[in-house]
């Protein structure tokens, strides 16, 4: 979703509340006006926020796909020419226009600097950049790198798969599975 798609509905709400308030108390001088304005104004600012932060997950308008909030998963990369898998854990944190994603393996964590999710054809992809913070016994072998991830999403969002890419030329393959207590 974008914010571009919120300007109608926000007119039309900020239009209701004026006139609500006309009809509660009719206008006398011109600062009645601005002050149902003003009430105008603060009504869809509190409405806008409960909305991109919590109410979009519940209100099924134009919504991008809601993540879980943790994620268990694999890596699989190519090292020396020969393939391998590490295990990752990932934390999501979303709001309607916002996408935060951390990531931590035994030797590295990352976490996002962008972060979007695109309608492609008749799906969801989650693109995101991120860097990287190897732990410091590590980080001469594996220093700090800057990344991009394209991940497909599903409907319900339990598996999702992707691809990753570094600066220091390496790629590979990335699985989430919905974090199970």
């Amino acid at each position: 979703m974008k914010i571009s798609d919120l300007i109608k509905p926000i007119i039309i709400v900020g239009g209701l509340v004026i006139l609500i308030c006309y009809l509660i108390k009719k206008p006398v001088t011109l600062g009645d006006y601005s002050s149902y304005i003003s009430y105008a104004v603060s009504s869809v600012t509190v409405l806008f926020v409960i909305y991109e932060r919590w109410a979009w997950k519940v209100i099924p308008w134009k919504r991008p796909p809601i993540f879980k909030k943790h994620y268990d998963g694999t890596i699989t990369y190519t090292e020396k020419k020969e393939t391998k898998t590490k295990k990752i854990h990932v934390h999501i944190k979303q709001s309607l226009f916002s996408v935060k994603v951390e990531t931590q393996t035994d030797i590295n964590g990352s976490c996002s600097i962008t972060a979007s999710i695109e309608q492609e054809y008749d799906g969801y992809v989650l693109y995101y950049t991120y860097i990287t913070n190897p732990n410091a016994n590590v980080q001469k072998s594996n220093p700090i790198q800057h990344g991009t991830c394209r991940m497909t999403l599903k409907k319900d969002m339990s598996s999702i798969n992707g691809k990753y890419w570094t600066t220091s030329q390496t790629t590979g393959d990335i699985q989430w599975v919905e974090h199970r207590v």
